[in-house]
């Protein structure tokens, strides 16, 4: 009975050590993979510090004082648009050629449109009165064009000669001589249509350049007149007619939020070719506008930059991020090292138990068998 006992106990520290061995053996492992996961620590704390930001320089109206800042829709495309180092403005296209705009400017563009009004100026007096039809009339085409044609020439009359410019004066002077004196806004007896339509553009680009607010201030109960946001409609409008039309930003905001200013985004949509960048030129005669495009790695002003350069915030998150990584991965291996300890001390203590059990099997064994000898 008491070699059955010490046979069991035998094979129960067997199976035990064994399990202590393969406890041992996982650790190990685990230890080794922490090694791995050092390194992946180490290396998204470099792709980190080699990440890439689109970035726009600009520079400040007031004190002339540079800075490079991360590029999004609202400060590169918006009404309230950064100014660029050069003096560059850009737009933003879809695959399509789409001109990418505000939402109030779709919505503002698309009411106008569909009443069948096209013109840049019009868009321009209809956006600084909010969108509001009342006060500039009931936006019907004949009748909006009238008032407003109306209100240009009144103006025009009111002008004082040391006011008017020598062009402007030119200008009305040759529609007059091209519409046989008659009203300059009636082309019916006009023989040279492109020559009027040309003229016609170019004469009311000179005197909005000017008197853009007197114009705006004929039309009953409008509200207060800022120049360069009427200048900013009449320029977006032109762009949005070279496009051959426009869709919001808000058509990319999708489930997580805000795409107008959201840099990953715009740096993701211009990296991938569903959006391309273009730098928008404005013809001082008329105001036509056309466009080139451009990229980050051709311009002056945009340009992919190094993001902790531009954003500290980024460096110390980083670093931040790394060590935290780093200290987590200690904690680790200090625990499995006490593992492994107590374990090694178990494995000992058995070890020695083992060989105790053996010896008293043995002298069991030449005791209990030893009369046959």
């Amino acid at each position: 009975m008491g070699m059955a006992a010490s046979q069991a106990r035998l094979l129960c520290i067997t199976a035990r050590i064994h399990d202590l061995e393969y406890q041992a053996q996982a650790i190990q492992t685990a230890k080794l993979q922490l090694a791995t996961q050092s390194d992946r620590a180490y290396n998204d704390y470099l792709e980190a510090l080699d990440a890439t930001t689109l970035t726009i320089s600009t520079i400040d109206p007031k004190s002339g004082s540079r800075s490079v800042i991360s590029a999004t829709f609202n400060n590169l495309f918006s009404r309230t648009k950064l100014v660029s180092s050069d003096g560059s403005n850009y737009a933003l296209r879809t695959n399509n050629g789409q001109l990418v705009v505000e939402e109030e400017i779709y919505e503002g563009y698309m009411n106008f449109t569909k009443k069948g009004l096209d013109d840049a100026y019009q868009f321009a007096l209809y956006m600084m009165n909010g969108g509001n039809e009342q006060g500039i009339g009931e936006l019907v085409p004949g009748d909006f064009d009238m008032e407003t044609f109306r209100g240009e020439e009144a103006v025009y009359s009111s002008l004082d000669e040391s006011v008017k410019s020598e062009k402007l004066t030119r200008l009305h002077k040759d529609l007059e001589d091209l519409t046989g004196g008659n009203d300059i806004y009636n082309s019916t007896y006009v023989e040279d249509e492109e020559k009027y339509n040309k003229t016609m553009k170019a004469y009311r680009n000179e005197l909005y350049k000017t008197q853009g607010e007197k114009v705006y201030g004929c039309f009953d109960d409008v509200q207060e007149f800022d120049e360069a946001e009427f200048n900013y409609f009449i320029n977006i409008y032109n762009q949005i007619k070279h496009c051959g039309g426009c869709i919001s930003i808000k058509e990319f905001d999708g489930n997580d939020g805000d795409a107008a200013n959201d840099t990953e985004w715009l740096q993701s949509m211009v990296q991938c070719g569903q959006l391309r960048l273009s730098v928008v030129e404005t013809d001082s005669s008329n105001g036509e506008v056309d466009m080139d495009g451009t990229s980050p790695s051709s311009d002056t002003c945009l340009a992919y930059t190094e993001t902790t350069s531009i954003d500290k915030t980024a460096l110390a998150k980083a670093e931040a991020k790394y060590n935290h990584s780093l200290r987590e991965i200690d904690k680790k291996d200090k625990q499995y090292d006490l593992s492994l300890s107590k374990l090694e001390t178990e494995r000992s203590a058995l070890t020695k138990e083992y060989d105790s059990v053996t010896k008293v099997i043995e002298e069991n064994i030449e005791r209990t068998f030893g009369i046959f000898s």
